[in-house]
Order: structure tokens, then C-alpha cells, then sequence
């Protein structure tokens, strides 16, 4: 798949090394990052980085920012739309929650672990 704005991805020479893609440098060939890992944050880089996009990977497991996703302790009446990551990719935050969602008193957005988001087809 190809690396977008919005992919999650991983350092190919340390797959420790993660963020999401914000925007795209220097003709395509470097990707800016945030939402970084624990590992990437503490390395010095602060709350943003920028990498060559030939040392990165997709994170296959993790979707893009911009996906819907619902719960799946709850079904898929329960859902919104993922605009950022948190505790090494663990957490999503989601946003444009479902009414349902909205009604369980989250507010305008809520933040989930992933392991209990499913993509909504």
C-alpha cells in the first residue's frame, strides 16, 4: 500500500520508531510525523519529526486517520471517525461520533483502545 497522509508507519531500521504521516516534503521524499510512539518521542524530536519515506513501512494493523471505526463492545450503531493516535498507536482518538456514541455523554470526541475498534464497511 502506499504511505499517505493519514498512514501509519513504522521506521524500517527500527520498527519501534512509529507515527502517523501529516504531510509529505521535498517532493514526496520526506514524510513529516506525529502522533509518534513513546521510543520516537523520548529520542529528542519533540511532538513532530520528519523521516525519508524510503525509511518507512505502513503499519499494516493500524488504519489511517480519516477511518471510521465502531466499538465493538458495542456494535456498529457506534462509531466515528479516527483523527489521531495515543500510547504507542494503542488509543484512538475519534471524532464525528454516531449519535449513539454521542449520547453515552462523550462529548465531541472520545478516545478508544484499538483493540475494541472494527472498520465500518
Amino acid at each position: 500500500m502506499p504511505i499517505l497522509v493519514g498512514s501509519a508507519v513504522r521506521f524500517k531500521d527500527n520498527g519501534a520508531l512509529r507515527g502517523v504521516v501529516f504531510e509529505f516534503q521535498d517532493d514526496g521524499a520526506v514524510a513529516g510525523l506525529n502522533c509518534l510512539s513513546k521510543k520516537l518521542a523520548d529520542s529528542g524530536c519533540g511532538e513532530t519529526t520528519h523521516e525519508p519515506v524510503e525509511n518507512l513501512e505502513e503499519v499494516e494493523d493500524v488504519w489511517r486517520i480519516g477511518s471510521k471505526v465502531f466499538l465493538q463492545s458495542d456494535g456498529p450503531e457506534f462509531y466515528g471517525e479516527i483523527f489521531e493516535y495515543q500510547d504507542d498507536m494503542a488509543v484512538a482518538g475519534l471524532k464525528n461520533l454516531s449519535e449513539k456514541l454521542n449520547n453515552l455523554g462523550c462529548g465531541e470526541q472520545t478516545h478508544e483502545p484499538v483493540e475494541n475498534l472494527k472498520l465500518l464497511s
